[in-house]
């Protein structure tokens, strides 16, 4: 007979009708013949069914706490069992939501419910999507994961991501860091990228081939391990970069715009019919109307927000807000046009928070600020 944690995950997945009609029948006759698993039917029903916010907090479950109970669900380590009467008891005295982190932390049906509620990813966590639609939360603490098919683990710790998997495990899967985070990834071949805010990486488990590519939007450090016969090509909307062993920084967060800043090795971009090698020290900015155009670019500037600082030099505010955004993740307005065309000159640190630059801003009597409800506007 089935463990009594596997007969309350049916009994979950035949409430929220997610069981084929095969398995509710065996299901059915269980419930017919022992009394035990009646009661906890019974039980469950009741709980949810007679009290109608209760029924309406399950139904309307968050992905927050779905993507909360897939994380207990793939830790190597298995949560012990936990008696379902007393699960019920924790539950009236916790909330609805709790019972649910449980349940569905327990199903084996939980890449399905992901699926279902993709479009509902909590827009504040860095996640992993896989090529059949499985999705990790990598926002909370170490944590180490395993796939449904076994053929790959993943590690998350101190805000990294690694992998053990088959090199010629090639499908895409999809990276997502938000607005107000930061994460990195180290590639099967070795390479590194450190992620800023809202980007996004596509990239396989393995290479196997006889090039090793990856797509990227929004802006990362990148360190190319050098791998003889197998260049490294970086897909961004805008252009494609093509190395073979450097250090660069890359950003797309404009989809008509791209900026390579080359720190070591050698980098090939190809945008439209241009193409340019860049050498250490120089800098490739591509643009729809101007096409690729290479300058010297200053580290300092550059490669700051690797220290969790930006530095402008005569910026226009309007400039300054999309940083600020995704940084903090926050919605800015500015009310007056006039204010959003003034520069300036100075340095953000991150970890001071968005108020030290709105207070700056009134200090130096440039603009005053207020906020309607989660929106920060500038006058």
């Amino acid at each position: 007979m089935r463990e009594r944690t596997d007969i309350y995950e049916l009994l979950l997945l035949k409430f929220t009708k997610e069981l084929d009609k095969e398995k509710e029948a065996q299901l059915d006759a269980l419930i017919e013949k022992d009394p035990e698993v009646a009661e906890v039917w019974k039980n469950l029903q009741d709980f949810f069914q007679k009290d109608e916010q209760r029924r309406k907090d399950f139904e309307n479950m968050s992905a927050a706490e779905i993507m909360q109970g897939v994380i207990e669900r793939r830790e190597y380590i298995k949560p012990r069992p936990f008696p379902f009467k007393k699960l019920l008891i924790a539950a009236i005295l916790l909330g609805a939501g709790a019972f649910g982190i449980y349940l569905v932390s327990k199903t084996n049906h939980n890449s399905k419910v992901l699926t279902d509620s993709h479009k509902q990813i909590p827009p504040k966590s860095v996640y992993l999507q896989l090529e059949n639609g499985e999705i990790f939360d990598l926002s909370g603490k170490e944590t180490h994961y395993s796939t449904e098919n076994g053929e790959v683990t993943l590690n998350n710790s101190r805000n990294k991501l690694t992998f053990s998997a088959d090199r010629n495990n090639i499908g895409l899967n999809k990276l997502v860091v938000p607005p107000g985070k930061e994460y990195s990834i180290r590639l099967a071949d070795g390479t590194e990228i450190r992620m800023n805010a809202g980007s996004t990486l596509q990239f396989p488990f393995g290479f196997n081939r006889n090039s090793r590519e990856i797509t990227f939007t929004g802006e990362a450090y990148i360190q190319v391990a050098s791998v003889a016969k197998q260049p490294f090509t970086v897909h961004t909307p805008a252009a494609t970069i093509q190395v073979l062993g450097t250090e660069f920084n890359i950003n797309t967060y404009t989809a008509d715009n791209a900026a390579v800043s080359l720190v070591d090795g050698a980098v090939k971009v190809l945008a439209g019919k241009q193409e340019v090698l860049l050498k250490p020290g120089l800098q490739a900015e591509y643009t729809t109307q101007k096409g690729i155009n290479t300058r010297p670019f200053d580290k300092n500037d550059v490669l700051s927000w690797l220290e969790g600082k930006y530095t402008f030099n005569k910026t226009p505010l309007r400039d300054i807000i999309p940083i600020l955004e995704r940084w903090y993740d926050v919605t800015i307005i500015p009310d007056n046009p006039d204010v959003a065309d003034k520069t300036f000159n100075g340095q953000i640190t991150k970890s001071e928070g968005i108020g030290s630059f709105l207070e700056m801003l009134k200090v130096i009597r440039v603009a005053d600020y207020y906020y309607t409800n989660d929106t920060i506007h500038i006058k």
